[in-house]
């Protein structure tokens, strides 16, 4: 379509508008000079005559309004005032039309340059003359479930939200290329040098590999050459890109095609073209460690924290400026205390200074360096699972029992009577104060504590060792027992000692002595029903962590010991099946997959008529985003009856599908609603956790969960303990006084 049957197309309307009249000397006209190409198609700017043509500023209309003629179907829309905002279609007096609802994840991305995708408009509802809704809808069949509500990683700027939008088909690749050249990325760039690194630009295939942010440069680099696409397109000779945008998302662009696309398009944003430091190399930071050496009594500074920041890149996380200052001030610290001399002051606030608590083979606190949940301080192998998955399932699973504490089995009528038609909101005071751990939790670090304590470590091969396995977990749950003051013989370790535990949680004395009466093998005694069941999965998993150093049957085989010591075989089953589902999602890949796939996938791998009851919660709870057209999100409050563990188990599942990359909103769905909040809650925290690790979870409910610390330094104490490179191996007795055998 040429410019000119635009504008005639955009006349036409004009005079059906405001009437035959329009071009008169009080009427409208398009502005001419500003018709522009555009990617949607043609802009059509118009104005009023007397400013147009009288030169008469005070009858400007401001902003100009414009009409975009699409190509190629010449479809009139009315672009936004403002950049980046989405064009409508035009309305003609007097005419119903039906207005698109587009998905929110596309309207708020800020590209409607790029158009309407037809596959981002889930439907359109009708209006009248008079612009109201009449209340009839129509779906649109071609419509397909944006990438943050798929679960793909969630994107972190322009680049990375445009990989995304084309990989579920919303941007065509003509889309993709207009809109990348608005876009920068970073590429590895050598300080001594001033070049980037052969293994960074093949001159041979003149190919240049680029990323989308600084967190996801290779761990081993610390500066960058930041610059804009449109300005590569400028190069005598271009460079073909392989973009790097982040978890599993990579896309070949070859430097011709983006050149062609400038010239169509050219550049509207200033030049980007800069060199810069990492925040952990920063000049500052040696100023600031050699500052802090002096102030605190060390003879000479601590480095500045380059390994740190690479281990935090290994596990997808980057170290913010602060977060660095912090690390040279807790190094500092630790190094003053191994000093001989006492230091003249000791920090009060351990956070401030770059410190956390961590617990003794005594049960005592000493300090230890802050990692941010983003690194473990040992090096471990990650053979299968991802350090940042493991401690971000524990510490989710705490989190999310915390805030379905204050109204676990409460019906929803009566949590929206006690706290409003949302629901919770926030962390709601439980027990004495908001983030107290529950039972649940303390039984979960007993039962970890169980994996490691387990004998079978040092024997793999031994059948007859394994079968130890189930007194060492009536050993782990006797223990618990003891810190809710049941008098248990021998309750050593270092977990009983910890004093914060010997608390009593959410938990009556019938189920007190149900367990009892189990643990300590009274003959009496008949397996327990029920969702509690459930919390043997996690344990089970890390026991697969290293090569070699799972039981003979497998996972299946830990939950069933680890189960089946208090609850009956329908329970044990549905705890196996979550124990797959975790196995896959604390991957030490990159990217750990949404639990809509991964519930599916572990039943397309355990098929059998056994698995009948799961197959029909996971398709009555779990919606699937692969197909075109409205997803149908499930509402924890209709899967079953909340009680039972598979309702439990479908609610979480319900709570988390769609919703993880909402972890507040995933979470507080998870707890609102009639039932076992608390660990519905709980099983969703650990499954978000697994995604995206600690630093992925609400920032101000983990900072006042109690013994955070604690949680994070057990589960990692078991991931390394099952590491290829055994903390006990490393430790030797001390790790043996820490988890005793049996």
């Amino acid at each position: 379509m040429e410019a000119a049957e635009a504008v005639e197309k955009v006349g036409k309307w004009l005079r059906a508008v405001h009437g035959p009249e329009v071009s008169g000397p009080g009427g409208l006209r398009v502005d001419h000079d500003r018709v522009l190409r555009v990617p949607e198609g043609w802009s059509i700017p118009y104005n009023t005559v007397a400013f147009l043509d009288d030169g008469r500023p005070d009858k400007e209309l401001f902003p100009a309004p414009s009409v975009l003629v699409r190509e190629p179907d010449g479809e009139l829309r009315q672009a936004h005032p403002h950049p980046g905002g989405l064009s409508t279609p035009v309305a003609y007096p007097g005419q119903e039309s039906w207005r698109e609802v587009v998905d929110p994840e596309y309207a708020k991305a800020g590209l409607g340059e790029l158009g309407v995708p037809l596959p981002a408009v889930a439907g359109w509802v009708k209006v009248d003359n008079d612009g109201h809704q009449t209340g009839d809808e129509r779906e649109n069949p071609e419509y397909k479930a944006g990438p943050i509500r798929r679960g793909y990683p969630k994107p972190e700027n322009p680049l990375e939200t445009l990989l995304a939008f084309a990989s579920v088909g919303w941007l065509s690749r003509e889309q993709l290329l207009i809109g990348l050249l608005r876009c920068e990325v970073f590429v590895p760039f050598d300080l001594k040098t001033g070049a980037t690194d052969r293994f960074y630009f093949s001159e041979e295939r003149n190919e240049l590999r680029v990323f989308s942010s600084t967190r996801h440069l290779p761990a081993r680099e610390h500066a960058w050459w930041r610059v804009d696409l449109a300005t590569l397109a400028e190069f005598e000779h271009p460079p073909n890109l392989v973009i790097n945008g982040g978890p599993a998302t990579f896309e070949d662009v070859a430097g011709a095609e983006l050149t062609a696309i400038a010239k169509r398009f050219p550049r509207q944003e200033p030049r980007v073209d800069e060199n810069g430091r990492c925040p952990e190399i920063e000049e500052d930071l040696e100023k600031f460690a050699v500052e802090t050496a002096a102030r605190i009594g060390l003879d000479k500074p601590v480095d500045v924290p380059k390994a740190a920041a690479e281990r935090a890149r290994r596990h997808g996380f980057e170290l913010t400026a602060d977060e660095c200052r912090k690390t040279v001030l807790g190094r500092s610290w630790l190094r003053r205390f191994e000093q001989p001399e006492p230091s003249r002051s000791r920090p009060n606030d351990l956070r401030a200074n770059g410190l956390v608590p961590s617990w003794d083979n005594d049960g005592r606190i000493v300090p230890k360096l802050d990692t941010f949940g983003k690194y473990p301080e040992v090096s471990l192998e990650n053979f299968r699972y991802g350090w940042q998955r493991v401690v971000g399932a524990w510490v989710g699973f705490a989190l999310g029992e915390a805030l379905g504490s204050a109204v676990d089995r409460m019906r929803l009528d009566e949590i929206v009577s006690t706290y409003g038609p949302d629901g919770v909101r926030d962390l709601p005071l439980a027990f004495d104060q908001p983030g107290r751990i529950g039972s649940m939790t303390q039984r979960l670090l007993f039962l970890t504590e169980a994996v490691i304590r387990s004998p079978h470590r040092e024997q793999p091969e031994s059948r007859d060792v394994e079968k130890l396995f189930p007194g060492v977990v009536r050993g782990a749950l006797g223990r618990w027992l003891h810190t809710q003051g049941a008098a248990i013989q021998n309750a050593d370790g270092f977990l009983v000692k910890v004093p914060e535990l010997h608390a009593r949680r959410a938990i009556d004395d019938a189920e007190l002595n149900a367990y009892h009466a189990l643990v300590t093998g009274d003959p009496q005694a008949a397996p327990m029903s029920g969702p509690a069941a459930l919390l043997g999965a996690l344990p089970a998993v890390l026991t697969a962590a290293g090569p070699g150093t799972g039981f003979s049957g497998g996972i299946g085989q830990v939950v069933r010991d680890l189960a089946g010591v208090t609850h009956q075989p329908d329970d044990v089953a549905a705890a196996t099946y979550l124990a797959w589902v975790f196995e896959k999602a604390l991957t030490k890949d990159s990217f750990s997959y949404p639990v809509w796939n991964l519930s599916r996938e572990v039943l397309d791998e355990h098929d059998g008529p056994e698995w009948g009851p799961v197959r029909d919660l996971v398709a009555e709870a779990v919606p699937f985003f692969g197909e075109h057209g409205l997803p149908d999100l499930r509402m924890p409050e209709l899967i079953g009856d909340g009680h039972s563990t598979l309702s439990v188990l479908g609610r979480s599942f319900a709570a988390l599908s769609g919703f993880e990359n909402y972890p507040e909103q995933a979470m507080l769905r998870a707890v609102n609603h009639s039932g076992r909040s608390a660990l519905t809650g709980a099983l969703t925290g650990a499954l978000l956790g697994a995604r995206v690790g600690v630093p992925g979870l609400p920032r101000k409910w983990v900072e006042q969960l109690e013994l955070h610390h604690l949680i994070e330094q057990v589960a990692t104490d078991a991931l390394w303990h099952f590491d290829r490179h055994s903390a006990r191996n490393a430790l030797g007795d001390a790790w043996v006084q820490r988890y005793p055998r049996h």
